[in-house]
């Protein structure tokens, strides 16, 4: 939606939004004052429309910190100073960020101080699929989890206001399809933020050492521990519904069925059991907990009591969170007078997304089952799935048309594959986050793992130390992610000049994730949505910072020239120690969309344009296609005739999109892979009325 109408005054309007959109309405609402974060699926779409709010108000500011950790610190000392604050990132962020996390609730908030974490079950754009409730087990840290698009808006002010009544921080729990997911929204009250905070000092409370942080500690638990005890809290986030109402206020609705069977569930599994129960014609009781961590237990047993449960089905993605707590609470604390089941993970995967028809199947080994067809076309439709997928192509991920990326690739394996002829080197490459890990598809192939941030340079420290000379080490890392946490893993390679070739690719942008600006995007680069704020950033220059750290062999170059990467290339790496070449040159995408739009502003008349072409003569070798893998180089069947009209014949003809090709970027850097000279540059002048044609070569 416009981002203006995001912010729009008009409680109880309704809005159709995303549930990002919804996060950042709700913080808006809220009166929050400070939010950071670090850009990550699927939370970015968020911080990028607070970066909107904190161009055009005086009353927010909004940070792309460096990382997670100083994201999270961010927002504890605007809390402590007495405002609302809010930090948010993916889920793997928050390994980042686990340092603070473990100690700070001790000392409690101030402001009210949410921490808004985004999974990802499916992997669908990360390097695991951790469950992060788990991280209750010993931060205890109260989880609230929405189920809808309206409550992502809606926890987050309920969420600030239990974080400052029992002044502690609350995290919110979500994962990618709610994210993504879109629902009406009603518009609610606008809360002025305080524009100013204070700082109080009390030593006991902030300084946690020795004797402080065990009393601190004591004091925080046994908050969390009446927040367990607080029917309030419990029914602000909890309650019994029916598949059949949206709000359940006498139970009147349920069916008491024969066998006695009660659902509990979260967030968006939630959405996939009513489903499921309106698919099957079924309306067991079905308890919706918001606030998934601390328990409580009295609640948890009064739902079982209630509706006189002999079992409980748990739906629940990844580990079974929810469950083990149920089974902990039913054996140990409930006065159930009956034999209670509760069943989850025995009957669903603890691994991947769950959906509706995973839950309907799961559903069927307890329900009286009216539409038995039902569960027989779920049953067909898995055979053809497993019959038909795997004869599917696959659509391997590629670089953007024109990316800067493709050419430093090109020449990376040319020259490797040229060194290992002559040397009989194998060259290893150890990858980083970013969109140079699409290096591991085909035609590059080169990459031979990836962990996490940092990890590219950090991993090839040991490695380097202990290989045989046959073997080379080649480490990738960008920009965004060098100063996320691959600065130590440098420091740390120059400390032992251990034999590695770096690549620092400087594109100026987090490109990835959307193209969010960095430490290294020049000023005059960065996009500003207003002149309200009063936060002015300074940007660092990449080139500069790593000549003072006093490398040897550093190296500096752009992008588009192939030739001269490979000699670039072959140089550096016979050399011995640490070698690290900077590649400067912004993303191709971001740089594309900035040109068009000043064209656009400015009106200009262009005096050429630039085409490339595939000539008629293209002799066919492939090379553009099989070793270059630019998306906008295509190929299509075309059917030749000969004079003998029983001799017509199919053959390919090997062309360029025009939608996709982006010449002014790249300057035609497939033109320097053609070794037969068919691909050819025209500029056509579009102003000449009688020829069009200026030049062609």
């Amino acid at each position: 939606m416009k981002l203006s109408k995001l912010y729009e005054d008009a409680p109880g309007k309704k809005v159709l939004m995303s549930g990002n959109e919804a996060f950042a309405r709700g913080i808006f609402e809220a009166g929050v004052r400070f939010s950071a974060n670090y850009p990550g699926t699927p939370l970015s779409e968020v911080g990028d429309r607070l970066k909107y709010l904190s161009d055009t108000s005086q009353n927010f500011t909004f940070d792309y910190a460096l990382n997670e950790k100083v994201a999270l610190e961010s927002c504890i000392g605007a809390s402590w100073a007495g405002v609302r604050s809010v930090v948010m990132f993916k889920h793997l962020g928050l390994n980042v960020a686990a340092d603070p996390l473990h100690t700070f609730p001790y000392s409690g908030v101030n402001g009210g101080m949410l921490i808004l974490c985004g999974g990802d079950p499916g992997i669908l754009s990360s390097t695991n699929a951790q469950d992060n409730r788990l991280y209750s087990l010993h931060t205890k840290i109260p989880i609230i989890e929405p189920a809808t698009v309206q409550e992502c808006k809606d926890f987050i002010k309920e969420g600030l206001r239990i974080s400052e009544l029992f002044q502690i921080p609350i995290y919110l729990h979500v994962t990618t399809r709610l994210c993504h997911s879109n629902g009406i929204v009603e518009l609610g009250e606008i809360k002025t933020p305080k524009k100013k905070g204070q700082f109080k000092k009390n030593p006991d409370r902030y300084v946690n050492t020795l004797g402080r942080a065990l009393k601190n500690q004591k004091a925080y638990f046994k908050k969390i521990s009446n927040i367990a005890q607080n029917p309030k809290v419990f029914n602000l986030f909890n309650n019994v519904k029916s598949a059949y109402s949206s709000k359940q206020e006498n139970n009147k609705d349920i069916d008491i069925n024969d066998a006695n069977i009660g659902i509990m569930t979260s967030g968006i599994c939630f959405g996939y059991v009513i489903q499921a129960c309106h698919k099957l014609d079924i309306n067991p009781p079905i308890l919706k907990l918001g606030l998934i961590f601390p328990v409580n237990r009295s609640e948890i047993c009064n739902f079982a009591n209630e509706f006189n449960l002999d079992k409980i089905l748990v739906v629940e993605e990844l580990e079974p969170f929810i469950e083990t707590f149920s089974k902990r609470v039913f054996c140990n604390f409930c006065d159930v007078k009956r034999e209670l089941e509760i069943h989850g993970k025995e009957f669903l995967p603890n691994t991947g997304e769950l959906s509706t028809d995973l839950v309907m199947k799961f559903f069927s080994h307890f329900f009286k089952i009216k539409n038995e067809y039902l569960l027989e076309e779920l049953e067909m439709k898995e055979n053809a799935l497993q019959e038909i997928i795997p004869g599917l192509p696959i659509r391997q991920p590629t670089f953007c048309p024109g990316c800067q990326y493709r050419t430093v690739f090109y020449a990376l394996k040319n020259t490797t594959e040229k060194l290992k002829k002559k040397h009989g080197t194998e060259f290893i490459y150890s990858g980083d986050i970013g969109c140079y890990t699409l290096a591991e598809a085909y035609p590059y192939e080169l990459l031979d793992w990836v962990v996490c941030m940092g990890a590219g340079i950090g991993i090839a420290n040991g490695m380097a130390q202990i290989l045989e000379e046959n073997q080379k080490l080649i480490a990738y890392i960008g920009d965004s992610t060098f100063f996320h946490t691959g600065i130590q893993p440098l420091l740390n390679a120059i400390k032992n000049n251990i034999d590695l070739t770096i690549l620092i690719f400087n594109n100026y942008w987090t490109a990835m994730t959307g193209h969010q600006e960095i430490i290294a995007t020049p000023n005059e680069l960065i996009k500003r949505y207003g002149k309200a704020t009063d936060i002015h950033t300074n940007s660092l220059n990449l080139t500069a910072f790593l000549k003072n750290l006093g490398i040897k062999n550093l190296t500096i170059t752009d992008a588009y020239n192939i030739e001269k990467l490979e000699r670039i290339f072959e140089r550096e790496m016979q050399k011995e120690g640490l070698k690290v070449i900077l590649i400067n040159e912004e993303c191709a995408l971001e740089k594309q969309r900035r040109f068009k739009k000043q064209k656009k502003e400015k009106a200009q008349r262009k005096k050429t344009e630039t085409y490339y072409t595939i000539s008629e003569s293209c002799v066919k070798c492939n090379d553009c296609i099989d070793q270059f893998g630019c998306p906008a180089i295509n190929a299509k069947i075309k059917q030749k005739s000969s004079d003998n009209e029983e001799q017509d014949f199919e053959d390919l003809e090997y062309y360029i999109d025009e939608t996709m090709c982006i010449p002014d970027i790249c300057n035609g850097a497939c033109r320097q892979v053609c070794k037969n000279q068919m691909i050819l540059k025209t500029m056509i002048n579009p102003h000449l009325e009688d020829c069009n044609l200026e030049n062609r070569d």
